[in-house]
């Protein structure tokens, strides 16, 4: 019963070979209520060895769905992101719903060729963590023509009409800070990629869904700092590039230029791993004389040593929230756009001690 494998299968063939109409064999086939399980049964068997496969195309004209997802990305290298992939392949695959993802290198242009190229494939929704905030008309054309867009991480101004998954990312410097206050330190530095007039004093209350995760990060340094009674010092605020060779040459200049920091935090995984390479190589001992605490809990943040703390994004939860809102977006497009904060957690380990004082361990 099987064709040559160069012939396709159409249902008008699965249909005569089972002895029923192509409408039949259709809603069989659909797994519709109407057709009686033995019909049902013999449809798929016939379809099967025939080697009959749907075409995709021609059902979701039917149906006006693909059940396929698009996820634009910045990197697949970056834990962040390739964590939060996961979650959000396990959750819309639970659904019955399948994945398109691209990676745009950090490039915008990529990003909008991504976006455009899923949006021809007429996937059912988007998942995007955009490249640039301010440069987002894609982004905005999309909702407009009732696309479901849910942003991971990053917010896109300009799309309104999108809902936002990301971390509480001023609550999670706050806890790095704060931490690092009840340690009795009162000269901390941060190494950001944001520059310290992105966050201008009396910014505490930026809004998530308008402002970059570095800025928000570096304006919840500056709240605990002012809460705690503290001077925000231009000069402890070391701007770097996402790199970890930038943050790097970032983290050595702020020690060779302002000798009383007792303590570092870093509010990207990329500037963490840069800023403990340089602070190792200073001879500077951490934590004695310099505490240091990371953003992200990579694998090797417990294997070193010291051991690093860090405040940790719940990375699970983020894919699984994000996969979550595109799902129920796509089934009523009327939703109204949520913005959904998920706390961050401390995980205290080596190399935080209060200063002058090397760290008890654990």
């Amino acid at each position: 019963m099987t064709r040559p494998a160069h012939q396709s299968v159409t249902i008008v063939d699965v249909a005569e070979a089972a002895g029923v109409s192509k409408s039949t064999a259709g809603r069989a086939l659909a797994g519709a209520a109407e057709v009686s399980a033995r019909t049902r049964d013999n449809v798929v068997r016939v379809a099967a060895e025939l080697g009959y496969r749907p075409n995709q195309v021609a059902r979701s004209m039917i149906t006006g769905t693909t059940e396929t997802v698009g996820v634009v990305i910045p990197e697949m290298s970056n834990r962040f992101f390739s964590a939060a992939l996961q979650s959000i392949a396990r959750t819309v695959r639970k659904h019955d719903y399948e994945l398109l993802v691209s990676s745009t290198e950090g490039e915008p242009a990529l990003e909008r060729r991504s976006v455009e190229v899923l949006s021809t494939k007429r996937v059912d929704g988007l998942i995007v963590a955009p490249v640039g905030g301010a440069d987002a008309d894609h982004l905005r054309r999309l909702t407009e023509v009732g696309t479901a867009l849910v942003l991971l991480d990053r917010p896109a101004p300009k799309a309104t009409s999108a809902s936002l998954v990301s971390v509480n990312n001023i609550e999670a410097s706050r806890l790095a800070v704060d931490h690092l206050i009840g340690l009795g330190h009162r000269h901390i530095g941060i190494i950001s990629e944001a520059r310290p007039d992105s966050a201008p004093a009396g910014a505490t209350e930026l809004e998530p869904t308008a402002h970059w995760p570095s800025t928000l990060r570096l304006a919840g340094y500056m709240r605990a700092m002012t809460d705690a009674g503290l001077t925000v010092r231009p000069g402890h605020i070391a701007h770097s590039a996402y790199s970890s060779a930038a943050s790097y040459a970032a983290t050595t200049r702020l020690l060779r230029a302002t000798p009383p920091v007792t303590a570092i935090y870093c509010t990207d995984n990329v500037l963490s791993a840069g800023a403990f390479a340089a602070l190792q190589d200073s001879g500077r001992d951490c934590p004695g004389e310099v505490s240091l605490i990371g953003f992200d809990d990579h694998e090797w943040a417990p294997l070193v040593r010291p051991r690093l703390t860090v405040v940790a994004q719940p990375t699970e939860v983020i894919g699984i929230t994000a996969a979550e809102e595109l799902l129920a977006a796509i089934a009523d497009p009327t939703r109204e756009p949520a913005t959904h904060l998920l706390p961050a957690r401390l995980i205290t380990r080596d190399s935080t001690a209060p200063p002058g004082r090397a760290a008890a361990g654990g």
